[in-house]
């Protein structure tokens, strides 16, 4: 069988995957796997196949997706989210929802994508010290090793309206479990939001219909370098995996 889950925030795959088959009656011996990951701090659809269906992984990992996901501006960290060391800050200057707009659209169509430093592919072979569990890594590629490049497709990329908080971004980091670093993070970032009131942070929030394979943490520090003042990601969301939707999912 194949389950539409809601992974929830702060918790890993394999997190999901344990609170499910606790309230489900599926036989303790029954296989189950993920059909594809999601960052800790992201949330939405985990597809999870059980029994034979687990052999079918790679008919769904080809799946496009959608997600609903905002960015900070000015910002930029290790990760390309909120859970990395902050590496860049910039103060921004005449900037506008319009600018941002500008940027998604260049970005639309087919482009070739670096995977991120710290994703779960296996790029560098070997597990990151960052990793919560040894079967739920998160991997690191770094450290003079080649960071392969990936072509992709942005179907459609939409800038919405924010009302997004910038203040949960702490909170967000908080639900975190396992060893992501996050309390190191979650000073180093008390630390700089001290400096920095609320008006001098821009938040862009977007939709995006994509191909497999795409990293949306990525595609933001990818459009904070062709501003020229850099963006991490704040929250992901994903909302659709092929026919499966996010209000259909098990929470």
């Amino acid at each position: 069988m194949i389950f539409n889950l809601y992974k929830r925030k702060g918790e890993t795959p394999l997190e999901c995957i344990q609170r499910f088959a606790k309230s489900t009656e599926l036989p303790k011996t029954e296989k189950m796997t993920y059909l594809g990951r999601l960052d800790p701090l992201a949330e939405g659809v985990l597809l999870v196949a059980t029994g034979e269906d687990v052999k079918r992984k790679e008919e769904f990992l080809g799946l496009d997706k959608e997600y609903d996901f905002i960015s900070i501006f000015g910002f930029a960290t290790d990760t390309y989210d909120i859970l990395g060391k902050i590496v860049r800050v910039e103060k921004l200057k005449e900037f506008s929802e319009y600018d941002i707009s500008k940027v998604a659209s260049i970005y639309e169509g087919e482009r070739e994508q670096k995977y991120p430093l710290y994703s779960s592919k296996m790029i560098a072979r070997r597990t990151s010290p960052h990793s919560a569990l040894q079967s739920d890594p998160l991997l690191e590629a770094g450290e003079g090793k080649t960071i392969n490049i990936h072509k992709i497709k942005f179907h459609k990329l939409d800038v919405l309206s924010s009302k997004e908080l910038f203040g949960r971004l702490l909170m967000d980091i908080s639900k975190v479990q396992g060893d992501f670093r996050q309390n190191e993070i979650l000073i180093l970032w008390k630390e700089l939001l001290s400096k920095y009131p609320k008006a001098q942070i821009f938040l862009g929030h977007f939709s995006a219909h994509v191909s497999s394979g795409t990293y949306i943490r990525s595609l933001v520090n990818d459009m904070g370098n062709t501003l020229g003042f850099g963006a991490t990601t704040l929250s992901i969301k994903r909302t659709r995996i092929g026919d499966y939707k996010i209000e259909d999912s098990v929470k």
